[in-house]
């Protein structure tokens, strides 16, 4: 295995990479480069935290019979002397002592997003280690594959899972650390199978094979580790992990700590025949090494092409910079940011008020409307249609009404028409009207949304600010939405609360139903004449009535004309 020992420069390779990886982070771009990483994939069971943890020489990795880790964790290792300490990229201010301290805020950062505690995400934490017992190195502890979903988790979890996986590893700049038992038949490997679907030449991949002490006795993965059986450029390199273990009794003995198992790992392919002779290859502290040497070289590899990327992304920057200067408004040079702030607010709003009022006519507004005119058009074209969907016809609201007299004079006869008939079959109608209303209110509120982000864009050139001034404007539109709807909501409840039986569209509606119940009367007269009625005890206070007797009414009239 080639070393670097020779030029000091090489070991700083890593941390350049890192570096990179800690500026893109902390600006919050989405990366468009490629870096050079590697990434632990394997089975949820195949041992990856403890590789991980036998690397760092820490107990510091959540731990559960289920799945624990739920989010990709970038683990930058740097070589540092004096004291040991952690710092995530999430908390840059805050050094970590305590491992326990660093679990606990692994956890926490996992349920700050990963709020089912059965589901996963691609989101990753950085975790950066400094300390004298760690070789500069970057690893990416995915989470562990499934077949099937358990009691809990999301049917699609086996999916999300391989495409977190397949994010990191389809990039070519990034080495693929494949965990596997070595109990388990080597060709139906999670871990292999997953990196050959990115890697089928096997020139990426670097093979591990732990549990190598749980084999049973007679077994052993010698050809396997020889690169005889599954063949990869890179090899595949033997560890034992800590754990509950059989002791020479065949009682369970407790867990070693990280130097117990160090140390028991080295005595086992020292005693044992099957590994004696290849004991300088196996092994974490080799394994150690090995990922910093190859990793060094793989970044050796690819920083031509990282180089020319990171220029050509410059030069893009450096363009759209220039770009933006030219088209501010103001000098951006001579200007105090409080100045440059009020000119961009000023002509935000000048933008917004051209949109809604349509003092400008462009070339390209001739082809759509856009602005002000989709919502004259919303109030003048959609929103009466909504309302004529609501209406009834003439015919069915006299029929409504006549059923309605009916059913509330039950089994009597009535002299006079009850209100309540008509009252009813107003507020029903008025009812309908809230729906058409809501719908008004969502559609202009939609354009309004659509104004503010064409509007938002005039200020582009600075990311930051106008992402902020879009979610401002759009929050207090949301809150305009709720107080609007609330205030049309009130007004129809106000009308449903009190009719106006004396309005003139009222009467009108009225005159048409006694016009046409008039009508069946005349239909339906079973007796007509005078007839004198004593109103009092006296007989000159006797009155002649002209009666009409219906099937339905009693009707009298002082005289025929009336």
């Amino acid at each position: 295995m080639a070393t670097h020992a020779g030029n000091p420069n090489m070991e700083l390779l890593i941390p350049m990479i890192n570096q990179l990886q800690h500026i893109f982070t902390s600006v919050n771009a989405k990366l468009t480069l490629t870096l050079p990483q590697i990434a632990v994939v394997g089975a949820q069971s195949a041992g990856k935290s403890s590789v991980l943890e036998n690397i760092v020489g820490r107990d510091f990795l959540p731990r559960g019979g289920n799945m624990v880790t739920k989010r990709p964790l970038v683990l930058q290792l740097i070589t540092s002397q004096g004291q040991e300490y952690a710092i995530f990229g999430h908390k840059p201010q805050q050094r970590f002592i305590n491992y326990a301290d660093v679990r606990a805020e692994i956890e926490n950062d996992t349920k700050a997003i990963v709020r089912d505690d059965m589901g996963v995400s691609s989101l990753p934490i950085n975790l950066t280690i400094y300390s004298p017992h760690v070789v500069n190195l970057t690893l990416v502890d995915l989470p562990g594959m499934v077949k099937v979903p358990s009691l809990g988790q999301p049917a699609d979890i086996v999916k999300k899972i391989d495409d977190i996986i397949l994010e990191y590893i389809s990039n070519e700049n990034c080495l693929i650390l494949a965990v596997t038992p070595a109990n388990i038949d080597l060709v139906t490997s999670d871990a292999l199978v997953m990196a050959r679907s990115r890697d089928p030449m096997g020139k990426r991949t670097i093979g591990v094979l732990t549990k190598l002490d749980m084999m049973g006795k007679g077994h052993n993965a010698r050809d396997v580790l020889l690169n005889k059986v599954v063949v990869l450029e890179r090899g595949f390199i033997g560890v034992v992990l800590r754990g509950q273990r059989l002791d020479e009794y065949g009682r369970i003995s407790k867990e070693l700590d990280i130097p117990g198992a160090l140390e028991h790992e080295r005595q086992f392919f020292q005693n044992d025949p099957a590994y004696r002779d290849i004991a300088d290859r196996l092994g974490v502290p080799y394994l150690q090494r090995t990922l910093s040497i190859q990793l060094t070289e793989h970044i050796l590899k690819c920083l031509p092409d990282l180089q020319r990327e990171l220029q050509s992304r410059h030069r893009d920057l450096a363009k759209e910079v220039a770009e933006y200067r030219a088209s501010a408004t103001f000098d951006t040079s001579t200007t105090s940011d409080t100045k440059a702030l009020v000119g961009l607010t000023h002509e935000l709003h000048e933008t917004f008020d051209t949109a809604l009022q349509g003092t400008h006519l462009k070339e390209a507004d001739l082809k759509t409307l856009t602005g002000g005119a989709r919502i004259a058009n919303i109030f003048r074209e959609r929103f009466p249609f909504e309302l004529v969907k609501t209406e009834l016809q003439d015919k069915d609201m006299r029929n409504q009404t006549i059923v309605a007299i009916k059913n509330i004079r039950g089994f009597r006869s009535g002299l006079f028409t009850p209100d309540e008939a008509f009252e009813y079959i107003v507020q029903m109608q008025i009812s309908k009207f809230e729906d058409p209303v809501m719908k008004c209110i969502d559609m202009v509120v939609s354009e309004l949304l659509s104004v503010i982000h064409e509007t938002a864009n005039k200020m582009k050139r600075y990311p930051l600010l106008r992402q902020v001034t879009e979610d401002l404007l759009t929050q207090y539109l949301r809150e305009r939405d709720i107080a609007t709807k609330q205030a049309c909501s009130a007004y129809i409840q106000t009308q449903l609360s009190y009719i106006n039986t004396n309005n003139e569209d009222f009467i009108g509606f009225a005159g048409q139903y006694f016009c046409f119940f008039s009508l069946k009367e005349k239909r339906t007269v079973i007796r007509k004449g005078f007839l004198r009625v004593h109103t009092g005890v006296k007989l000159f206070q006797a009155k002649d009535y002209f009666f009409v007797l219906s099937t339905d009414n009693l009707s009298w009239f002082t005289d025929l004309d009336a």
